[in-house]
């Protein structure tokens, strides 16, 4: 049965035993410094005005007048209670105003009183907050973001608070512990869905995630066989409790920065492409709402199954952020495009710790992506992987054969395409110094990967350079008696991979446009191996160094030789030999 009640701020604290509890599957705290300042403005404009009316609060009873979780409102209580804190710190600090406030009171009603905290967040911010605001102390780390946010919203009432005069000071307080709030009290999470979209229009807008759970858990409420409602909607309420967190541990400060773009709403919108009727074609919630408004068998089992499938979504993000797999890591580097994640989230699904078809699904989306980012067309590759996403049902090699066949049948991506764009001018293409650190890898080690190796401010290296017409820089090089190279090989050669290294710009400073000897002798002692290769493509009958189209092209012949097996579909992993991680840091 519900309870409606109006009171004011200080009734609805003012009792020595009551605790609201914010309860494990809402959101942390989210209120950043735009909500936090429309929140003290709201109070100071209304001073002296009608009584300032707070929204509503929605508690579950838990113990009649004892303990209470809050259902809605949690953010605006949350920012209330570090707003008291912040006010009556700044009031102590002011001269005679404990002649106007009796401190050790309000510190009971608002704070904590005989041991009973007034206000609990969710339990992972719980001891951040009672070290913070109930016992005011300084000496806490900060470990998620809602932390930082509570943090932040004290130091800016603090400063802001500490501007103004007393008299408007108490006058704010006095507003502040009037205000009133339309407190419903609700008998258990039955009807707690029923009155769960309420929404505080002066807070921070819903999150997508927030809102499905409200419609989940508002249709359970409607569709449910009477016995089975409360059970419905607390199973939908422990699916969203570890999905916070998740949520915080993704974004905290200890979160892994691959995968960084990852967040609540992006998880959420690679879910609906991967498992939604609509795939890539999914744009916002009501697309969702829709395709459940027009199912014909059991709606219930519907919501559930979908819960439980993005509960293990969020989970499996959480692990994919600490995966350690040679191929995560290049796709990493890489940056991985959006629609990769729904294959990733569906492979997860299906092969759970099968490292094998892990490695296998990983390097199909690796040179998925290294082929989209490589030719970096227009056309929208998306909408032609849809059909292999929903088909993908767990098998690895049917995939990898399904996306192989999409991009060879559309020719923006296909391998002819792919090899055009290598074979071309590479010098400004993206993905320039991704191909040419693989092929360092190979020769590095023979196909096995060299973690990370680094060198010192990384620069694209022109073997043969840009401009070589100066006096004497021409020497070794494939140019004409005026020191000029003529069209073709600035069209066919100049800027082609075979020209083109990694080296590092204090080295690339140093050698600047020099004859191609002088430069030989520093590539050969560098530990980049494709630096010492470059004589192996000189031609041995002459007697000088030279660097000409006839070098250039049996370099290039060799990288692309390299790259057409390297990213190919039909060449899956193979078992490897794993070292540790090394960092070669090259200066010069």
């Amino acid at each position: 049965m519900m309870q409606f009640a109006q009171k004011s701020i200080r009734g609805l604290f003012d009792s020595s035993e009551k605790t609201m509890v914010i309860p494990v599957y809402q959101r942390a705290y989210s209120w950043e410094i735009k909500q936090i300042k429309v929140f003290l403005e709201d109070l100071q404009q209304q001073i002296g005005g009608n009584v300032y009316s707070y929204g509503n609060l929605l508690l579950e009873t838990i113990k009649k007048d004892v303990a209470y979780e809050i259902i809605d409102g949690q953010q605006r209580l949350t920012t209330l209670v570090i707003f008291m804190r912040s006010l009556l710190n700044v009031l102590k600090g002011r001269a005679d105003t404990d002649k106007e406030i009796n401190f050790k009171k309000k510190e009971k009603i608002y704070f904590k009183d005989d041991g009973i905290i007034k206000l609990c967040p969710v339990d992972y911010d719980r001891g951040y907050f009672n070290t913070l605001i109930i016992e005011n102390k300084d000496n806490c780390t900060i470990s998620t973001p809602s932390q930082k946010r509570m943090k932040a919203a004290r130091d800016y009432f603090a400063k802001a608070l500490s501007e103004l005069p007393t008299n408007e000071l108490l006058r704010i307080f006095q507003t502040a512990e009037e205000a009133q709030v339309n407190c419903i009290e609700l008998a258990g999470k039955k009807e707690a869905a029923l009155m769960f979209e309420l929404q505080n229009n002066r807070g921070k807008e819903l999150s997508n995630l927030e809102k499905l759970k409200s419609f989940f858990m508002y249709q359970l409420y409607v569709i449910s066989p009477e016995r089975e409602t409360n059970a419905n909607i607390t199973y939908i309420s422990d699916k969203f409790e570890p999905i916070y967190r998740i949520i915080n541990d993704l974004q905290g400060s200890g979160a892994s920065q691959e995968l960084k773009d990852l967040n609540e709403n992006s998880i959420f919108t690679y879910h609906c492409y991967a498992y939604t009727a609509k795939g890539f074609g999914y744009r916002t919630l009501d697309d969702l709402t829709d395709e459940y408004k027009k199912l014909t068998g059991d709606k219930v089992q519907w919501i559930k199954e979908f819960a439980d499938e993005l509960a293990q979504t969020f989970a499996n993000m959480k692990h994919l952020q600490g995966c350690k797999n040679i191929y995560l890591s290049k796709l990493n580097r890489l940056g991985i495009p959006y629609f990769v994640y729904p294959f990733l989230i569906k492979g997860m699904k299906y092969f759970g710790d099968d490292v094998g078809k892990m490695d296998r699904l990983f390097k199909t989306m690796e040179i998925l992506s290294f082929r989209y980012k490589l030719i970096s067309s227009r056309s929208d590759l998306a909408s032609k992987l849809s059909p292999a996403l929903r088909t993908f049902s767990g098998d690895a090699e049917a995939l990898t054969r399904v996306i192989s066949k999409t991009l060879h049948n559309n020719w923006y991506w296909s391998e002819d395409r792919a090899a055009e764009f290598l074979n071309g001018n590479m010098y400004k293409n993206p993905m320039v110094n991704y191909v040419l650190w693989e092929y360092e890898h190979s020769l590095q080690m023979k196909g096995y990967d060299t973690n990370e190796l680094k060198i010192a401010k990384e620069q694209i290296e022109h073997i043969s350079p840009v401009t070589a017409n100066a006096e004497g820089i021409s020497a070794g090089y494939e140019v004409g008696k005026d020191g000029q190279y003529n069209e073709d090989f600035v069209k066919d050669w100049l800027h082609s991979l075979g020209n083109l290294l990694i080296i590092a710009g204090s080295h690339n400073a140093s050698i600047g446009n020099r004859p191609f000897a002088a430069k030989l002798k520093t590539y050969v002692g560098s530990p980049l191996l494709q630096q010492k290769e470059i004589p192996d493509f000189l031609d041995p009958k002459r007697k000088r160094p030279k660097w000409d189209s006839w070098a250039i092209s049996r370099r290039q012949d060799k990288i692309l030789a390299f790259a057409k097996e390297r990213w190919r579909f039909d060449v899956m992993p193979r078992p490897r030999i794993i070292r540790k991680p090394h960092l070669i840091k090259i200066d010069t």
